[in-house]
């Protein structure tokens, strides 16, 4: 249910208010402030989800208050005809923070307890005492006189952040946000979706993170973030999607992922990084998808990747790619797509799968693996060929002789057509007596 600002008119019960609301806040466009309510008390409003709920204006001559039951209410409001980039100002039970906002003109914006244009009773802060919009930035001393005015109505300082330890879905889909304050997230253990969707943001300040442990689709789709500052990531184990769709992000800092054992699409589609650094992933036994549709990473670290089990779609679509190192993936169960469409890769090197040796392996572990990779050279394919002739790995779910043959045992690769070698065509008579199909360029060997 929706409180529109075009219903605020001299015939209801808040006459005046929009005007009352502008000669009490000098340049300020928006003012409502909430009370933590009890049905029945002060001020307060019966709202159902039939029946609106209504601005009062206090007997006592202070701030009009707008009342919302925070069970099915929203603050909904429409700009006028120009675009809007000033500032919020948000004051809730859980802590009061202000940022820069940016709003297209003559727009319907729902107002949440986390900012504009956020996804209607999700995440912690669920209960807003108060929310300010201005059509341009405040000064410093000004966003300190609101914060301190919402404090005194109810509302719960900055500095109270400090003590919360879940930041769940805090600023899901808050896309005007363009930027972030500094707040305390010291006590922070979990930043899932924290500021997932946080389409405008240009900029990211140093938080602390350092108890974090879950940023699980913390920043992901923030498609305006061109650089990210180096936050404490140390106690972090889950990095799932943490940047996927940061497609602005040119480079990325050396963070510290030394606890982390799921790194599932965390950067996937971050198209815009060039180079990436030599994190440590030591503890990592997911990358799927990790660094899929890196379409502009030019070369890759060797970094550590010894615990990877899962590596499908790991590199897909890193288009820009000529050489890859030599990771350790002896652990690897799965790298089905993993370098498909790498359609620049022309050196894959030797001895890679030589001291392969998975627990178990998946069906399908080399599905489509090389597929489109036209720029391989035939010396790439000898050496991926003999180097998993050298594991001694077969075709089957044990990976031993005598284990159940895969359902789908094809090892699949393109490359660039020249002629193969002898040593190639040895291997491959080798892998198809360890229960392996060779599939190159389409055609079954």
């Amino acid at each position: 249910m929706a409180l529109n600002l075009s219903t605020l008119t001299d015939s209801s019960t808040s006459a005046g208010i929009l005007n009352d609301l502008a000669k009490s806040a000098s340049n300020l466009d928006l003012v409502a402030s909430l009370e933590n309510r009890v049905s029945g008390g002060p001020n307060a409003t019966q709202t159902t989800a039939s029946k609106q709920a209504v601005a009062k204006i206090p007997t006592d001559g202070s701030q009009p208050y707008l009342l919302m039951d925070l069970v099915d209410d929203e603050y909904e409001f429409t700009t006028g005809g120009s675009a809007i980039n000033g500032t919020i100002v948000v004051a809730t039970l859980e802590g009061t923070y202000s940022a820069n906002i940016s709003l297209a003109a003559s727009t319907t914006y729902d107002l949440q307890a986390r900012g504009v244009a956020s996804l209607a009773n999700v995440g912690f802060l669920k209960n807003p005492v108060g929310y300010l919009v201005s059509s341009s930035p405040l000064s410093d001393s000004e966003i300190t006189s609101m914060e301190n005015y919402f404090v005194d109505k109810g509302a719960a300082a900055r500095s109270a952040f400090g003590s919360v330890t879940s930041f769940n879905s805090a600023w899901l889909g808050c896309s005007s946000l363009t930027s972030f304050p500094l707040i305390d997230t010291s006590s922070g253990t979990s930043f899932y979706r924290t500021w997932d969707g946080c389409s405008s943001l240009t900029s990211f300040p140093l938080i602390d993170t350092s108890s974090g442990t879950n940023f699980y689709v913390a920043w992901r789709n923030c498609s305006s973030l061109t650089a990210f500052p180096l936050i404490d990531t140390s106690s972090g184990t889950n990095f799932s999607f943490t940047w996927n769709g940061c497609n602005s992000l040119t480079s990325f800092p050396l963070i510290d992922t030394s606890s982390g054992t799921n790194f599932n699409s965390a950067w996937y589609f971050c198209s815009s990084l060039t180079s990436f650094p030599a994190i440590d992933t030591s503890s990592g036994t997911s990358f799927s998808r990790t660094w899929r549709n890196c379409s502009s990473l030019t070369s890759f670290p060797l970094i550590n990747t010894s615990s990877g089990t899962n590596f499908n779609y790991a590199w897909r679509n890193c288009t820009s790619l000529t050489s890859f190192p030599a990771l350790d993936t002896s652990s690897g169960t799965s790298f089905s797509n993993a370098w498909r469409d790498c359609s620049s890769l022309t050196t894959f090197p030797a001895n890679f799968f030589d001291s392969w040796s998975p627990a178990s392996v998946s069906s399908a572990v080399f599905n489509l693996t090389w597929d489109n990779c036209t720029s391989l050279t035939a010396q790439s394919v000898e050496n991926i060929l003999t180097s998993l002739d050298t594991s001694g790995v077969y075709g089957t779910n044990t990976g031993a002789s005598g284990g159940t043959q895969l359902a789908d045992n094809t090892i699949d690769i393109d490359y660039d057509g020249t002629t193969l070698s002898s040593a190639t065509t040895t291997a491959i008579t080798n892998l198809k007596t360890k229960n392996w199909a060779i599939s190159i360029n389409s055609v079954i060997q």
